[in-house]
């Protein structure tokens, strides 16, 4: 039995989806022959969400590697949670400084 030959998906990554559909807008205004305007439109359409892909992307990851206090676990955590157990004593203070 011969098995199919598999295909596997090409991804690009976002970076070149933008410069690719730069590139191609701009030769499609040198050359107006070179695509249909429906083409033009699918490009445009596609260098902008790229570029909102891109800007998600960073947004992530930059939350992900910490230095931003958006989705910071320590903000509205206790530092005290400790409740009062009884194994510290309260120490008796001087009404005045230097009191013994």
């Amino acid at each position: 039995m011969a098995s199919l030959p598999t295909i596997k998906p090409t991804m690009t990554r976002l970076k070149d989806q933008i410069r690719l559909a730069k590139k191609a807008i701009k030769e499609a205004k040198k050359d107006p022959n070179l695509y249909t305007e429906e083409e033009l439109q699918y490009m445009t359409m596609q260098l902008i969400r790229a570029k909102i892909g891109l800007k998600l992307k960073q947004q992530r990851r930059k939350q992900e590697k910490g230095f931003s206090n958006e989705l910071s676990e320590t903000i509205n955590s206790n530092s005290r949670r400790r409740e009062d157990d009884g194994v510290r004593g309260e120490g008796e203070q001087p009404e005045q400084p230097g009191e013994p």
